[in-house]
């Protein structure tokens, strides 16, 4: 298994691509009817923050999520006096942390799932079903969709997508990535709504 703490404490980061995901960027500037306004938000696996400085707003304050200290603590170092109460990082595990009572009324996964051993895979989808509210939004940037080596990130589809999240979750929206141009051909943007349960 990887050791996410020890490759940021070797500043082995070679998916940090130095800016917010551009299919993000044009997902807030298209189609902002599919993201929560307001409430509170989390990125798990934030990486440098970038997602999370994106989505953050007055009225909606994002979580940046991550399991290696040195990330949190550069993230903080680097962002944390510029965020005006909008957003924050913390280090945590992500299927253990302490989630605010009601849930978060937006999460947003990139490169998160495809971090982890295809066995953890029902986990996540279980813990993104405990952790959103009724009525909130999942969106799932959805890459690898070509195949990689056998180390992460690993290979995913829009079929495991389904299989991970149909029980609890409605798909409202799923379109080729505006992306990252090492990537394109190889992302798919995809929103999700919480069932009302």
């Amino acid at each position: 298994m990887t050791d996410w703490c020890n490759r940021w404490d070797n500043a082995e980061t070679p998916w940090d691509k130095g800016q917010a995901s551009p299919a993000l960027e044009d997902l807030i500037k298209n189609h902002s009817h599919l993201i929560p306004s307001t409430g509170i938000g989390l990125v798990p696996g934030c990486g440098s923050g970038y997602d999370v400085v994106l989505l953050a707003t007055d009225d909606l304050h994002i979580t940046g999520l991550d399991m290696s200290s040195t990330c949190v603590n550069l993230c903080n170092e680097k962002l944390g006096n510029k965020s005006h109460g909008q957003y924050d990082f913390i280090c945590d595990d992500f299927f253990k942390f302490k989630v605010p009572e009601g849930g978060y009324d937006l999460v947003y996964d990139y490169t998160f799932l495809c971090a982890m051993p295809p066995h953890m895979r029902p986990d996540w989808g279980k813990r993104m079903a405990e952790i959103i509210k009724p009525g909130g939004t999942l969106i799932a940037l959805q890459y690898p969709l070509k195949e990689k080596s056998k180390q992460p990130p690993f290979t995913l589809s829009v079929e495991i997508y389904h299989e991970l999240l149909n029980e609890n979750f409605d798909n409202v929206y799923l379109e080729d990535a505006k992306g990252h141009e090492s990537r394109s051909g190889e992302e798919k943007m995809s929103v999700w709504k919480r069932k009302q349960q």
